[in-house]
């Protein structure tokens, strides 16, 4: 062929035809709404409670210039519903109150002025992608993930790292070794294409965690006030858990090892 017919184009745009760019374009997208509840009541009691649906989708990793929607979904840290309840109780003892209100000076010192606080946050889970062991063997660049051939059910989630258990079902430790295997829900890619699983769409255990203080006000004189804090962290120490091995086809694929590494087992604490 002549080089017209082989470059039908090159006589239009010239030596400018050569050139390729991809460029570093992107867009994140933040949906949320918000809501708020706060109340205050004639016996000392009082909340606060905030809750929010949020939706944050976001480009990720270094193919997204090339083909955008490959990289496109939920951010890392993106949890769905995040509930947040916080309050406050003026205990009712002691002078002016409706228990022992007629008690010595001495007395109230000890029972009077009390206030019990808690807060209390429950949120969903963070999402993840699911990958399997050959990525490397089936493509070049780009993300890892395999298709999925069903429905995927869910785990036994046990609710403690050290117990046996998976989040969410695999293959069950069977190697996808050849491309368009099948085992269970998951299916091996064929060479040179990405899984049909699109970016973070799977989602990790929720979270939920409380903390329950207990303060007590002193009136030294007019003007010199004092308070002692007994505080709790995770009161009822809760294990949060972390996310499981997205791996559909490894040993470990599914599996829960580790808690969250932000929230510390049940710690109190007393100051003056």
């Amino acid at each position: 062929l002549s080089q017209s017919q082989r470059k039908p184009f090159f006589a239009k745009y010239g030596w400018e035809q050569n050139f390729h760019y991809f460029g570093n374009d992107s867009n994140n997208n933040y949906n949320a709404l918000q809501a708020k509840l706060e109340k205050r009541f004639s016996n000392a009691y009082s909340f606060v409670a905030h809750y929010t649906l949020a939706r944050a989708y976001f480009h990720d990793s270094d193919y997204w210039p090339i083909d955008g929607r490959v990289e496109y979904g939920p951010d890392d840290f993106q949890r769905t519903h995040v509930f947040v309840l916080t309050n406050a109780w003026g205990l009712p003892f002691g002078k002016g109150q409706r228990w022992a209100g007629n008690v010595s000076k001495a007395l109230d010192y000890l029972i009077g002025g009390w206030q019990l606080n808690a807060s209390t946050t429950i949120e969903s889970g963070v999402p993840f992608t699911p990958s399997y062991q050959d990525c490397g063997g089936d493509r070049d660049t780009g993300p890892c993930r395999p298709d999925k051939a069903g429905a995927v059910g869910a785990g036994s989630r046990s609710g403690s790292p050290q117990t046996p258990g998976y989040w969410f079902q695999t293959t069950g430790g069977q190697d996808l070794a050849t491309n368009g295997q099948t085992i269970g829900p998951w299916r091996r890619p064929e060479k040179g294409t990405f899984g049909n699983i699109t970016r973070n769409s799977f989602r990790g255990p929720r979270f939920w965690d409380s903390d329950i203080s207990l303060f007590k006000s002193f009136a030294f004189t007019e003007r010199l006030k004092g308070q002692f804090r007994v505080e709790s962290f995770n009161t009822f120490n809760h294990i949060n858990l972390d996310l499981p091995d997205g791996c559909v086809d490894c040993g470990t694929g599914g599996r829960i090892t580790s808690a969250v590494n932000f929230l510390f087992p049940l710690a109190a604490q007393a100051t003056r």
